[in-house]
């Protein structure tokens, strides 16, 4: 499965953002810890402009620092996820503007726990899932019952929870499940998302 979809009009806009003969990191800033969605396609797209300059990607706590940190200079660019219900924040910064935007799909999210919990489904009932905002109306569409939730900062973060034992179920990807060394009980899907790459207004 294709990962990232960018439109050619998009690539060429993103090329101007770079200057020719650049020996500079560009760098990128997204949502961390390792292990995001966020992380995954922000070395993909890294891949796919591996002709334009390269990369450092840049993992902040949360999105609302992915802002501060374009805003302040720390980083040259945002990756940024449609999903993040906030992200109108960035559209109405007026130091910053919208560079690219395209389509990318995640990895495979499901429902995590460590190797040694016995999962079940009427465990929902009585189990917290930690989960980031964003994938749980995933739970709805897959079970038929009203779920106890707390909130991460972010999918690997999740993942990090249940780990450490602060929680026994988390709605996590695959790449933060693996990475944690943790099992998925129950799988949903990749999620084929839309992203937008901020960058700094340039005075003209």
């Amino acid at each position: 499965m294709e990962i990232l979809h960018i439109p050619d009009s998009e690539r060429h806009a993103f090329d101007a953002l770079i200057p020719a003969g650049s020996t500079t990191s560009v760098r990128l800033g997204t949502l961390g810890p390792s292990g995001t969605s966020s992380e995954y396609i922000a070395q993909s797209m890294a891949n796919s402009f591996g002709d334009s300059g390269e990369f450092r990607i840049i993992l902040e706590s949360t999105y609302e620092q992915c802002l501060d940190s374009l805003a302040g200079g720390q980083v040259d660019l945002a990756l940024v996820a449609h999903a993040y219900p906030n992200i109108n924040a960035f559209y109405m910064n007026p130091l910053l503007e919208p560079a690219i935007l395209f389509r990318g799909n995640t990895p495979e999210y499901g429902l995590a726990t460590r190797p040694d919990f016995e999962f079940s489904e009427e465990l929902l009932s009585s189990e917290t899932v930690v989960s980031h905002p964003a994938p749980v109306p995933l739970l709805k569409y897959h079970f038929d019952q009203p779920v106890r939730l707390a909130t991460a900062t972010s999918t690997s973060q999740a993942a990090r929870d249940v780990a450490d034992g602060q929680y026994n179920i988390a709605i996590t990807n695959e790449k933060a499940m693996r990475e944690h060394r943790l099992k998925f009980v129950y799988k949903f899907s990749h999620i084929p998302m839309t992203w937008t790459v901020f960058s700094r207004k340039v005075h003209k």
